[in-house]
């Protein structure tokens, strides 16, 4: 999927919706602060999935808020740790008890999840395997150090542009702690992509050794395997270090799905997909009913006979900041623009042309032959709110300090 977003890109609430359809405003999880027990309602998909008669087993970072990262409902198998955890001789917890494995945390959790994808038979099973990688700092392990070393990594063209033509909101987000962590961590730009990318070779093997286990058992044909993330992240795009923004780096993620029953090798769809669509898909893969409260949409006939009434745009919304009564950002996102409205304050707004503009360096809101266009994509934000049953007030001016319940 060539195309495909997080509603929020924010790692609590993106996680909560890939597992329940919904967006963060519908989970309550708007944050990564926010301990609310979003699978209440027993309509989380691995849930589903076990009463049609699947194994379901978690395998990595729950993160979201859950104390002694203990097993949550939905899941025969539990192997999870402590919030962000760390890379190297983590303390999981192990279907309720506590044990350390040495090594790296990702061949670890790929080590317990072959093992249990290996004892299901003939039983079907929904295996979710959620990484730690590849979340700063870096921390490579000893097979892929010094990899990538001839590499360059040069600052995007768009890190250059003048400060001063930013959305005043932007310029504020430039200034804050989280924004300047190479302070903190002691790297350099280069230090920091370079890392990421060492990381990712470990993603990459051990990927790798999923596919050929599903080769070697016989089951590739017939098992559906998901790649994709939480958030994207900008790596010095318009000089920004970090997700929570409504550029194409922060919201955009990969997508990629392997299942060569129904998927022929090489299809490339460019179709907006959502995090939200993940929980209705498997559903459908499974035969089983979709709730009607589900958000997202099953991206299976996407890759079968096609889908005319698909969705033509998207609404991202940003998490909810301290003291701030809902999101501070918001964008809607067709093929070709995308609209964005700030509000922290007072309103600002941005429009971009996506295709002669991939980068979004030029605002195209002053320019007269676009000002039907952002009266319409501002409308459409509207509309979009009271479909998915959001507050309309959202469209208005912020105060930060005005949210009655500081931390949402």
């Amino acid at each position: 999927f060539e195309r495909a977003y997080v509603t929020t890109s924010l790692c609590c609430p993106a996680r909560a919706g890939i597992l329940t359809g919904l967006y963060a405003h519908k989970t309550q999880i708007r944050s990564n602060e926010d301990d609310v027990d979003f699978l209440a309602s027993g309509l989380g998909f691995p849930e589903l999935l076990q009463a049609e008669g699947y194994a379901t087993g978690f395998f990595g970072k729950w993160h979201i808020p859950n104390p002694g990262a203990m097993p949550q409902p939905g899941f025969d198998k539990w192997v999870s740790f402590d919030g962000q955890g760390q890379y190297l001789d983590e303390t999981f917890n192990i279907d309720g008890e506590r044990k350390q494995l040495l090594g790296f945390n990702t061949d670890r959790l790929f080590d317990l999840a072959l093992e249990w994808i290996g004892d299901q038979g003939s039983r079907p099973y929904l295996a979710i395997i959620s990484l730690k990688n590849l979340h700063r700092p870096p921390t490579v392990p000893k097979r892929h150090r010094g990899s990538l070393a001839d590499q360059d990594w040069p600052l995007p063209e768009s890190a250059h542009d003048p400060v001063e033509e930013l959305p005043a909101f932007v310029q504020r987000v430039r200034t804050t702690l989280r924004n300047r962590f190479f302070d903190d961590e002691g790297l350099t730009h280069e230090m920091s992509v370079r890392g990421y990318y060492q990381m990712m070779l470990s993603l990459d093997d051990n990927v790798g050794r999923l596919t050929a286990a599903l080769e070697e058992d016989g089951t590739s044909d017939r098992t559906a395997l998901f790649v994709t993330s939480d958030g994207g992240f900008m790596w010095g795009e318009h000089g920004l270090y970090r997700k929570r923004t409504a550029y194409e780096p922060s919201i955009h993620v990969p997508l990629l799905v392997r299942f060569p029953r129904e998927i022929a090798a090489g299809t490339s769809l460019t179709d907006l997909a959502l995090n939200i669509d993940i929980a209705p898909t498997m559903l459908d893969l499974a035969g089983a009913t979709i709730p009607s409260t589900y958000q997202g949409r099953s991206m299976r006939r996407l890759w079968g006979a096609g889908a005319p009434d698909w969705r033509r745009d998207l609404l991202y919304i940003d998490g909810w900041g301290k003291f701030v009564d809902g999101p501070q950002e918001m964008a809607v996102c067709t093929q070709r623009y995308k609209y964005v409205r700030y509000r922290r304050g007072v309103v600002e707004e941005a429009l971009f042309d996506l295709e002669a503009d991939p980068d979004e360096r030029h605002n195209i809101v002053g320019q007269e032959e676009h000002a039907a266009r952002l009266a319409a994509m501002a409308q459409r934000m509207s509309d979009l709110l009271v479909e998915l049953e959001a507050p309309p007030t959202w469209m208005e001016a912020v105060e930060p300090g005005s949210a009655e319940h500081p931390g949402r």
